[in-house]
């Protein structure tokens, strides 16, 4: 990482937080001559960072910049694409794929005026109070593009306990909860080789709702935020696009399962699912290493759940 990126990264973590010119050197292990010159040099980048009696402070730490979340990427040279308003995040990244874009391009924006969830739903996506995130993978195991979901899920929680500190649950099989409202959604889609069938790509979307904002009156008792004001939401992306792209390249890792099942909200707990248009209860008793949640039915006997929508009782 260079000095300028190593700064920058400082300055994102802490948002508001002034660093002295001594301190920084002492950290960085430079001279305070360099850390002048690297402030000096991501100033003519663009970046607003004030100088005074207390140090260094870098302002509008909110914005979402494509150059910010590159250089907080590390080595990574994939393309990254930032939109004030687009229809949908996921959208734009299926016509990039289908394109033949880069393992790791990622497509984020401030506003989208018709986000996507799972099974047609709608996912709320107001200007400047979330990240609305869509990357663009190539995976090397086909026989694994079941764990990409659960990965996502462990990347998101992740990504956000690294930032800000707070530690979501996964509701199984794609939501994050925080207090029982969810926080952050999942939609993965596969673009198929139109020659031979196969996944060419997978679109793995991620909406974070991250201030307490006025949901609609349909999700008001069950969405909720992280409840952040003072955040870089470069920062963020840049953080969520690491662990994606480790988890996802290590799918056959039997610890990515373990921690899927780690932050759980639903082990353990009394549920109900819907088979056949019918609602039927059970105990979430496990998730197994396909990501499918094992259901321990009132008679004792059990069922596996492979996809669908369930509901916590009782929470």
């Amino acid at each position: 990482m260079t000095l300028k990126n190593e700064l920058l990264y400082r300055f994102t973590r802490q948002p508001g937080i002034c660093f002295g010119e001594n301190e920084l050197a002492s950290v960085c292990g430079v001279s305070p001559a360099e850390i002048r010159q690297a402030v000096s040099e991501l100033q003519q980048d663009g970046y607003d960072i004030q100088s005074g009696a207390a140090g260094y402070c870098l302002m509008n730490t909110d914005d979402l910049r494509a150059d910010m979340i590159m250089a907080l990427s590390g080595d990574l040279q994939a393309p990254v694409y930032v939109f004030d308003e687009i229809d949908s995040t996921n959208n734009y990244a299926r016509v990039l794929a289908g394109q033949n874009a880069e393992h790791g391009t990622l497509v984020c924006a401030d506003h989208q005026t018709a986000g996507r969830g799972r099974q047609g739903h709608t996912f709320y996506s107001p200007k400047h109070d979330g990240l609305y995130f869509s990357l663009i993978i190539h995976p090397q195991k086909q026989d694994l593009i079941f764990r990409i979901t659960p990965a996502a899920a462990v990347s998101a929680v992740e990504a956000i306990e690294e930032i800000t500190g707070i530690h979501p649950e996964i509701k199984w099989v794609n939501d994050l909860f925080i207090e029982k409202k969810k926080v952050a959604g999942i939609l993965t889609e596969a673009v198929n080789d139109r020659t031979d069938g196969t996944v060419k790509a997978v679109v793995i979307g991620i909406g974070i709702n991250i201030r307490n904002v006025a949901f609609p009156e349909e999700i008001r008792n069950t969405a909720g935020s992280l409840g952040i004001e003072n955040i870089s939401r470069s920062a963020l992306a840049a953080s969520l696009r690491r662990h994606l792209l480790y988890h996802t390249a290590h799918l056959d890792d039997p610890a990515l399962m373990d921690l899927y099942r780690r932050d759980s909200a639903v082990l353990g707990r009394e549920i109900t699912y819907t088979m056949n248009n019918e609602v039927y209860t059970g105990t979430a008793e496990a998730i197994n290493d396909e990501g499918n949640i094992v259901i321990k039915k009132p008679d004792g006997s059990t069922l596996i759940l492979q996809s669908g929508e369930i509901s916590i009782k009782n929470w």
